[in-house]
């Protein structure tokens, strides 16, 4: 982000996926509760994190990370199968993919309007 915040993921040793938060030399880990692998894919300026995590059957679903606290979110087109949030603006809009029952993908803008 503009404040030289870095997000990213890593591989333990067990194969399991695992987020990060790098901010003033200091490494965060950030794991969705009850989440097989989380992988965060955006930040914004407030600090805001959005990404998409695995749980069972390792279907992606979306996740916004805020002040501590994650929201888990599924596109209600996706009925489930796959949902993966891959931005957040200053705005906290939210833009990513989903996955419609068919297996087609489809682009989201998730806003607060």
């Amino acid at each position: 982000n503009t404040r030289g915040h870095i997000v990213g993921t890593y591989t333990d040793s067990s194969g399991n996926g695992h987020g990060f938060l790098l901010r003033k030399r200091a490494l965060t880990n950030i794991d969705v509760p009850s989440g097989e692998s989380t992988i965060p894919t955006g930040i914004n300026a407030e600090g805001d994190i959005v990404g998409y995590y695995t749980g069972s059957p390792f279907n992606p679903h979306g996740f916004l990370l805020r002040k501590g606290t994650f929201i888990k979110f599924d596109v209600p087109a996706a009925f489930g199968i796959g949902t993966e949030a891959n931005g957040i603006n200053p705005q906290g809009e939210i833009v990513g993919l989903y996955f419609d029952g068919s297996g087609n993908t489809h682009g989201f803008l998730l806003s607060k309007e």
